[in-house]
């Protein structure tokens, strides 16, 4: 039997985008008979799935959350290390490598396989502010070493055009390179493209559902919210800036509801009362695709989204969108006036359902990967 090795730093427990994509590539190789051995910073009683041919093992679990870059980047290197020592042990058929923790990149010199594969689904290390010396001499020696530790790696897969282009430009091969999008799961595309629109209250209703951050920066959302009384205003989740954006809401503020974080079922029930679909993400995250926005599509549902960069591009292929600049208030105040007034946030895209069906099923997408590695790489 066949066995792979997905190596990962990043606590599974939360439900994230990246858990979600974890999951499906370790249920896509087992489908295909391997067996999968997982590494991740998770606490020791957790459980991913049980399969008899899957085995997790767990790093120990460290606090990177923390406030200084220095310290953060010496716990996050320390797990990186551990991780990779623990798949040299395992010594797999095949390695492959799960960022964005950009230290296992950067300690891919280690691997002691030769058949390994780099899974990409952000590029951390360019987040880096410019605005002191430590970062920004930090962000060029990221690059540097990325670049550099590129030839461990036979066959790599990234979640957006920014990324192919950033490997390709680093000097990786484009014909190894496959793009992998996050896209939606098949159980949840079932779900939500089910919810119809039966839903009729005396004000529209737009939802914010996803991480509450610093990269969404939802002060533009609760802003736009005390312009317009003539709408209802969610937001659910929960994340790093939510007591931030709790606090700029007031006492008396009647048209806004947070809800925290809620399960599946009551997240069906929030896109069954909204009107509109609301994502936000800030200018220094241009190439990033949120894989909500995926989610949003698959409701029909009319969908604005402030960003520029990677997403905009993706949302073309779609209706019954409108894309603004983000955090700006007065844009997203003119655009909800615009669709109330042309009545164009009672629509129901089902066009935008079935595309999603064709080409952003996660399942389907991570089968095509594999067909795609297993060609790349002799057994």
């Amino acid at each position: 039997m066949k066995s792979i090795c997905l190596i990962s730093t990043n606590w599974l427990e939360d439900e994230t985008a990246f858990r979600n994509h974890l999951l499906s590539m370790v249920k896509g190789f087992l489908e295909k008979g391997y067996f999968v051995n997982l590494i991740s910073m998770d606490r020791i009683e957790y459980i991913l799935i049980e399969h008899e041919n899957f085995k997790h093992y767990k790093v120990s679990f460290h606090n990177n959350k923390l406030s200084s870059f220095t310290k953060r980047a010496l716990v996050e290197a320390k797990v990186a290390f551990d991780a990779i020592n623990k798949a040299n042990q395992l010594n797999c058929n095949y390695n492959l490598v799960m960022i964005p923790s950009m230290f296992l990149l950067h300690f891919s010199f280690l691997l002691k396989n030769k058949k390994n594969i780099l899974d990409v689904r952000d590029l951390s290390w360019e987040y880096l502010s410019d605005s002191s010396y430590i970062k920004r001499f930090a962000k060029h020696m990221f690059r540097t070493i990325a670049s550099l530790n590129l030839n461990k790696f036979l066959i790599m897969n990234v979640n957006s055009a920014h990324e192919y282009e950033y490997m390709t430009n680093l000097g990786f091969p484009k014909q190894s390179i496959m793009q992998v999008q996050n896209g939606v799961a098949k159980n949840v595309y079932i779900e939500l493209s089910k919810i119809d629109n039966s839903v009729d209250y005396l004000k529209p209703v737009i939802s914010y559902i996803g991480n509450v951050g610093l990269a969404q920066d939802l002060t533009t959302f609760i802003e736009a919210s005390k312009s317009l009384p003539d709408w209802e205003f969610n937001i659910v989740g929960h994340g790093t800036d939510f007591d931030r954006v709790k606090k700029l809401v007031g006492e008396k503020k009647s048209n806004l509801k947070f809800w925290g974080q809620v399960d599946f079922v009551k997240i069906k029930e929030i896109y069954k009362l909204s009107n509109v679909l609301y994502a936000q993400l800030t200018p220094e995250f241009c190439g990033a695709m949120p894989s909500k926005l995926y989610e949003y599509l698959v409701t029909g549902r009319y969908v604005i989204y402030g960003g520029v960069g990677e997403a905009c591009k993706n949302l073309e292929k779609f209706n019954n969108v409108s894309i603004i600049p983000p955090q700006d208030v007065g844009a997203l105040v003119k655009e909800l006036e615009k669709i109330k007034k042309l009545d164009t946030y009672n629509i129901i895209s089902h066009s935008n359902k079935f595309l999603i069906e064709e080409e952003f099923i996660r399942e389907d997408i991570i089968d095509k990967f594999i067909v795609f590695f297993e060609s790349k790489l002799s057994y």
